[in-house]
Formats: C-alpha cells, structure tokens, sequence
C-alpha cells in the first residue's frame, strides 16, 4: 500500500517557491503544472493550485510596484506583433491567432466584439 506523503509548511513553502521560479523563467501555465507534479510528486490538481498561488504573487508584485500599465501594454503588443509576423513567415496559424487574440485582449478590443453582434 502507497503511504500520501505527510504535508509540511517547508514542502509546501518550496512548492510554491518552485511554481513561481518556473512562471518567472516564462514556463507557460500547463508546463508548469507538468513539471511541478513530477518533480514534487503531486496530482496535477495541487500543482494548479500552486501554480495559481504563483500567478497571484506576481499579480500583487506588479500591482505594488507601480507598473506604467500603458506602457507595458504597448510593449507587449508590440512583441506580440512580431510573433505574429514570425509565425505567419513560419506558416504557424494557429500561433499567429493566438498572438491576434492576446493583442485583443490587452487592447480591449474584444469587449467591442459583443457590442457589435
């Protein structure tokens, strides 16, 4: 019979540590999950979990630092803009879609969607 391993306040400092370094280094959201239950050894449902802790603490990390909100959206449209141009020279749709619809949520165009149909 497998014996669940105990829960620590240390074990779960570390993963919550570990899930924020990997959403830092720029790991997407579903490979940090992956990554997290291997390597601790958890369902992919506490990964999630941490990964949202994750997610929260650099929410509260951009908002106490007075990010120039603007500024960073038009960078990022900027970025986003060129991997569509990229992944459209490359012939990668479905990448230059998902780019368009970040574009659209960062502007928010696609709160005009709605009021148009």
């Amino acid at each position: 019979m497998l014996m669940a391993k105990a829960h620590t306040h240390g074990a779960g400092e570390h993963r919550r540590t570990t899930a924020l370094n990997l959403l830092l280094k720029g790991t997407s959201a579903s490979a940090a999950v992956s990554l997290l239950a291997e390597q601790e050894q958890i369902s992919r449902r506490q990964a999630q979990r941490y990964v949202r802790e994750g997610y929260a603490q650099i929410r509260v990390d951009i908002e106490s630092c007075g990010v120039d909100r603007v500024r960073q959206v038009a960078k990022l449209v900027n970025i986003l803009e060129s991997t569509i141009v990229i992944a459209l020279e490359h012939k990668q749709c479905a990448a230059a879609v998902g780019a368009a619809r970040e574009i659209r949520e960062l502007t928010g165009l696609s709160a005009d969607i709605g009021r148009h149909n």
